[in-house]
């Protein structure tokens, strides 16, 4: 239900006439009112006219240069705050018709769980006001990966966001290593998946097993993993995107279905990169190929490279 349909270019002119915020504020607050009255599915919910007053005097209040966007029925209002670094981070604020007396539901775009808490003399500065605290205490987070994304070639996500606290980082040769890193606790040892041909990544394990404890939570988590591994990442400033963004040598494309080759045969002359779900496919028709279901449930088959004709394994989650 949308209260100002109708009432959108009349809005458009009083901004543009207008003077000043507070006096466009005023005249925004006559026509709500107005469409309020006149609409009848508002009196049919017997929804109360002085709610819509009492959000525009609330957005008034938090500024409306916080304001990303509002729906037409005052239902969702939308929010942006900007942290100490000049990054935008965004709240949507889902509004009942019981609204303060219920609790707004909130969407944001951070890594952990935005908990709101709420009593009906609250308004939405108190919501911007939590929302900020929140922002303030992942700031590190922030820092590190932002560090990751300007200084390496991250695979994965193609886009991160400001929630994505994983991230697939090229390491070269055709291999990476996928990073989860814990929104409160930063600066600890992220979770690591490394991805490749074992004869690449084995050493870069190895290295990491040896000195884990070495890790110090003063460095970033950048800097501990090249100390760690005792390699320097490819950087932006050093290669391409391209070297590292290899096609699947079965369908020919880099990504499928939302995933990238991660599959590598060992034999070094070959190397070709692959999807797991194409290398399974091609294996699985094959007649000499064997398969086996893990107690993890993954089915596993082993067979031949489709290039080099060297023993390979591909394995498929059983969904």
């Amino acid at each position: 239900m949308n209260i100002l349909r109708g009432y959108l270019q009349i809005i458009k002119t009083r901004l543009q006439q207008c003077s000043s915020i507070p006096t466009f504020l005023e005249e925004l607050k006559s026509i709500v009112n107005l469409a309020v009255k006149q609409n009848k599915e508002l009196k049919a919910l017997n929804t109360a006219p002085y709610l819509y007053e009492k959000l525009i005097q609330e957005i008034a209040i938090v500024k409306w240069d916080k304001v990303v966007e509002i729906d037409e029925s005052f239902k969702k209002v939308k929010l942006k705050t900007v942290d100490g670094a000049e990054r935008e981070h965004y709240i949507t604020v889902h509004i009942s018709s019981q609204y303060p007396n219920e609790i707004p539901e909130c969407s944001t775009d951070l890594p952990s769980e935005f908990i709101l808490q709420w009593n009906n003399s609250m308004t939405l500065a108190d919501v911007i006001k939590q929302f900020d605290k929140v922002v303030v205490r992942h700031q590190i987070f922030w820092n590190c990966l932002d560090e990751i994304d300007r200084s390496t070639w991250v695979l994965e996500p193609e886009n991160p966001r400001r929630k994505d606290n994983a991230r697939r980082i090229a390491l070269g040769n055709n291999s990476s290593v996928q990073i989860i890193v814990n929104p409160l606790h930063p600066t600890h040892l992220p979770e690591c998946r490394f991805l490749g041909a074992d004869k690449v990544v084995k050493p870069l394990r190895d290295n990491m097993n040896k000195s884990v404890h070495l890790w110090n939570t003063s460095h970033s988590i950048l800097h501990n993993l090249q100390a760690l591994m005792e390699i320097t990442f490819p950087s932006q400033i050093s290669s391409k995107k391209e070297d590292f963004c290899l096609e699947c040598s079965i369908c020919y494309l880099y990504r499928l279905e939302g995933e990238i080759p991660d599959k590598v045969c060992e034999f070094p002359a070959c190397s070709k990169p692959f999807h797991q779900a194409c290398l399974y496919e091609w294996l699985r028709s094959l007649p000499t190929s064997n398969q086996s279901l893990t107690k993890y449930g993954f089915k596993n088959i082993y067979g031949e490279c489709p290039y080099c004709s060297q023993p390979i394994t591909a394995r498929l989650e059983d969904k």
